[in-house]
């Protein structure tokens, strides 16, 4: 919802029965002064685990199960780069 007011839905993605989940944000402008505050003040976010590889299904499950049992102090984060070359995400 930062880009438009409004966001389409096609009648396949209903009938799939997809479920959205979001926020509406700020303005464009609002965003970037966000991130230009986050990079000058060195904001980091705290990390609680880690899982390597997104093969890695039963290190990932356990992480929904840290989330189920409210264990986790920070972000649950599944690296998925090979470490070789930097992210695009």
């Amino acid at each position: 919802m930062t880009v438009a007011p409004k966001m389409e839905w096609s009648m396949p993605a209903v009938l799939n029965n997809i479920e959205l989940k979001g926020s509406t944000m700020g303005s464009r402008q609002e965003f970037q002064d966000m991130v230009a505050f986050v990079n000058k003040e060195k904001i980091t976010p705290v990390v609680s685990r880690v899982v390597k590889g997104i093969e890695n299904v039963e290190d990932i499950d356990s992480l929904f199960d840290d989330m189920k049992k409210g264990t986790q102090f920070g972000k649950l984060v599944v690296e998925i780069a090979d470490g070789k070359s930097p992210s695009k995400l």
